[in-house]
């Protein structure tokens, strides 16, 4: 049994012309139009580029564009579970991929802790700016530290719930996002307020603050992922809340320690 062939597409013609367009085929791929979308390739009857046409599609897709980015941002950080579970789930087309949510919140984070100098040393030295620009570049890493304390409390608690590593990943990278969400809103006041008083205080009690509000949104995903019944697994969320918390602190430590000795070393160098 042969396939079926594909269809021709017309031959550009010398001259454009409204007749080009008055035509039952789709422009795109030449297959036969049976409504305003191509079955085929998914194209939308196209009609001839005028100056309304051309504002009226750049509207179109902006807006989509603007209203899904708003839609799926404002909904991940009250319901990081609930979108993981779905997207895990097989709905796919209407959630962001994880991945490609997380650059964008760490893409958000570092232009606004570039306004607040978050990282800025206070001696403005020539080597006090080199080691402020080496300790930038690796403190891009961190925002992983999140994802991997997430998946590892999830998956030594939750393993046996049914879902493979892979779906555990989309789960912390899920809640990643909102971390560095979280993050984003903690760093508002240093914007606004170009204080050094609240500079220090931020940096003194916001990683203390900042730990037990993200632990306490890593167990929400964990309730809203694996639909758990607060009367019954309680004490495994609690465990879940707990491992997280330490593996995160343990992690950001051994990791600002880390960055500590290779900045000094290639200080030294």
């Amino acid at each position: 049994m042969t396939s079926a062939p594909p269809p021709a597409i017309q031959p550009a013609p010398a001259a454009i012309s409204d007749a080009l367009f008055d035509t039952p085929h789709c422009l795109n791929c030449g297959a036969v139009l049976s409504g305003p979308f191509c079955a085929q390739c998914g194209q939308k009857k196209a009609a001839r580029m005028g100056g309304s046409t051309v504002r009226k599609e750049a509207w179109a897709r902006f807006r989509w564009f603007e209203w899904a980015a708003i839609r799926n941002a404002l909904r991940v950080l009250p319901q990081p579970g609930t979108m993981a579970r779905e997207y895990v789930l097989g709905q796919r087309k209407e959630h962001p991929h994880p991945l490609t949510l997380l650059f964008l919140c760490i893409g958000f984070l570092l232009i606004v802790l570039g306004h607040t100098e978050y990282l800025r040393p206070d001696l403005p030295s020539e080597a006090a700016q080199r080691m402020y620009a080496l300790v930038t570049g690796y403190s891009k890493w961190s925002f992983s530290l999140g994802a991997a304390a997430a998946f590892a409390s999830t998956w030594l608690v939750f393993r046996r719930r049914g879902y493979n590593m892979a779906e555990l990943l989309a789960l912390a990278l899920y809640c990643q996002a909102v971390f560095i969400a979280l993050q984003m809103l903690n760093q508002l006041p240093l914007v606004v307020a170009h204080s050094p008083g609240l500079l220090k205080w931020h940096k003194q009690w916001s990683p203390w603050y900042m730990t037990a509000l993200q632990t306490l949104m890593f167990m929400l995903a964990q309730r809203q992922f694996f639909l758990l019944d607060l009367r019954r697994d309680a004490g495994w969320l609690l465990l879940a809340g707990a491992l997280f918390a330490g593996l995160k602190w343990q992690a950001t430590q051994l990791y600002a320690r880390a960055v500590v000795e290779l900045v000094l070393w290639q200080m030294a160098g």
